[in-house]
């Protein structure tokens, strides 16, 4: 009776510990395997970017890490942190990859959705598949476009140009400028947005980026997508 009454006391703590509300504020930690399935060796200087988004696929990234790597391989583990404080409640979110080298996206996954409402989200294996960089080239007489976010590796930091057809916002490190609608750039290839007073600018040609915050130009950026 009293082995009986131990177990019945331990089940219920037990079932109280999991009916236990969800920490909301608490960091989370999520990580994943990058694969392509088999083992490759990647080259040096490969760019590793993961993020976390709205499965909608619409909005900012609410999560995002990126580092550049030389001799790794594939299967690559990575992880990346998350700030709660981000998250929108009732909102579903999905983790994508991608891989860069030689100033060219390589490799890009499919958004893969997770649970956020875990301290340590297991993401299991995300498969990354061939990008394809035949990018459209804009046209400079017609530099209106519909809204688009592209997401650049400049250096070591990410570059997010968030872009409508009255105008673009410029996200660096965490800091965000104001840029006027799209126009024609140095060359045909290229659109430019620039604030009122040409001090900040972003040139995009498609795979390839530059800028300059307040009159000092930045690294060169690769478009990863």
């Amino acid at each position: 009776m009293i082995r009986l009454s131990a177990a019945i006391i331990m089940l219920g703590v037990l079932v109280c510990a999991a009916c236990s509300p969800f920490d909301e504020t608490a960091p989370r930690t999520l990580t994943a395997n990058l694969s392509v399935g088999e083992p490759v060796r990647l080259p040096d200087d490969t760019a590793v970017l993961v993020e976390l988004m709205p499965a909608s696929g619409e909005g900012e990234p609410v999560a995002e890490a990126s580092t550049i790597l030389d001799e790794a391989d594939l299967p690559l583990e990575v992880s990346l942190q998350i700030d709660p404080a981000r998250l929108v409640d009732g909102e579903t979110y999905a983790v994508r990859a991608a891989l860069a080298w030689d100033g060219e996206l390589q490799w890009l996954s499919a958004p893969v959705p997770v649970n956020v409402r875990r301290l340590n989200i297991d993401a299991g294996e995300i498969i990354l598949d061939p990008f394809d960089s035949g990018l459209p080239a804009p046209a400079a007489e017609t530099p209106a476009m519909e809204a688009e976010e592209a997401i650049f590796l400049c250096a070591d930091a990410l570059v997010i140009l968030n872009r409508t057809a009255d105008g673009a916002t410029l996200l660096v490190e965490d800091d965000s400028h104001e840029l006027g609608p799209a126009m024609a750039g140095e060359t045909d290839d290229v659109l430019r947005h620039e604030s009122a007073d040409g001090q900040t600018w972003f040139d995009d040609a498609g795979a390839t980026a530059r800028y300059t915050i307040d009159g000092e130009t930045g690294a060169e950026c690769v478009r990863l997508y």
